[in-house]
C-alpha cells in the first residue's frame, strides 16, 4: 500500500477554537474529510489569548518549545501547545507567544481596527510553524495555507524552505479569507524583515498568498475579488474531494 501523503494546514483559525473567519469551519471540514482520502494531516494555528488553555485542554510540548524566531531585528520565543480537534482524532499545534498572540483579539482590537502589527504576527506564525515542522522531523507533501495569518507561507516556503530536506518538493495551496487585516506589506516592512517584497504581491497578506502559492481555491461564497479562482462548493461533504483533487494536481 502506498504511504499516505502528508498535508500541513497553516491557518489563522480552526473551529471550534476560534471562528472569526469562514476559513475556521472549512479547515475543520477538510481535516475530517481528508482522513478518508489517505492524507496524514496536521494543523498549526496561533494560540490567541481568547483560546483558554484549561477550557480547551491545551498542554505545552516542552521538546517543541523554546526556539527563538526572527522577526526583523528582534527575536521572539516560541512556545508550542497541543490539543485534540474534537471528533476528528487529530492534534492541533498552537504557536504561542505573548507579544503577538497574548491579546484576546484574533485580528482586530475591541473597536474593530486591525492590529497594526498583523504582518509581523503572520511572519512570526509561519516561521514558528516551519520551525515546529523541523523539530517534529515531519516533512509535508502539501502545505495548505489559509487567510491573512497564512498569507506569507507560500513566499517563505520558497525563500526560506527551498533546499531544506523537510520542505524539498512541498507544494503550496492558498485559500484567501475576507478578513480585514490591514495593508501591512509595505516597502519599509520588507526592508526591515528582509522579505522579498518587490511590490508585485500587493499590500495585503492575502495578496501575497495568492501571488506565491502554487494553486489557490476560494471559499464557497467569496466576498473578495476571487471570481477568477476555483471555488469550494456549498456542500461541505464535497470539500475534501475537491481539495484532494487540487492537491493531486500540484504534486
Amino acid at each position: 500500500m502506498a504511504a499516505s501523503r502528508r498535508l500541513l494546514f497553516i491557518t489563522g483559525e480552526v473551529a471550534p477554537f476560534t471562528q472569526v473567519a469562514d476559513t475556521a469551519a472549512l479547515v475543520r471540514s477538510l481535516a475530517r474529510g481528508l482522513q478518508d482520502e489517505d492524507y496524514e494531516a496536521r494543523i498549526m494555528v496561533p494560540r490567541y489569548g481568547c483560546v483558554r488553555e484549561r477550557a480547551n485542554s491545551l498542554h505545552e510540548v516542552i521538546r517543541l518549545s523554546g526556539p527563538e524566531i526572527d522577526v526583523g531585528d528582534a527575536q521572539e520565543t516560541l512556545s508550542v501547545k497541543v490539543a485534540s480537534l474534537p471528533d476528528v482524532r487529530m492534534q492541533v499545534y498552537f504557536m504561542d507567544n505573548d507579544t503577538y498572540f497574548g491579546r484576546d483579539g484574533v485580528v482586530a482590537d475591541a473597536d474593530g481596527a486591525p492590529y497594526d502589527d498583523n504582518a509581523e504576527r503572520a511572519l512570526f506564525f509561519t516561521r514558528a510553524a516551519m520551525e515546529t515542522v523541523r523539530s517534529l522531523r515531519w516533512g509535508p507533501d502539501v502545505v495548505h495555507a489559509f487567510g491573512w495569518a497564512g498569507g506569507l507561507t507560500p513566499m517563505l516556503l520558497r525563500s526560506e524552505g527551498d533546499g531544506q530536506e523537510l520542505f524539498d518538493g512541498a507544494r503550496t495551496v492558498f485559500t484567501p479569507d475576507a478578513v480585514d487585516a490591514g495593508d501591512g506589506l509595505t516597502e519599509a516592512f520588507g526592508e526591515r524583515t528582509e522579505l522579498p517584497l518587490d511590490g508585485t504581491a500587493g499590500g495585503s497578506l492575502v495578496d501575497a498568498g495568492l501571488t506565491y502559492a502554487d494553486a489557490s481555491i476560494a471559499l464557497p461564497s467569496p466576498t473578495r475579488d476571487d471570481e477568477g479562482l476555483p471555488q469550494f462548493t456549498d456542500d461541505p461533504d464535497e470539500h475534501a474531494r475537491q481539495a484532494a483533487a487540487l492537491y493531486d494536481s500540484v504534486l
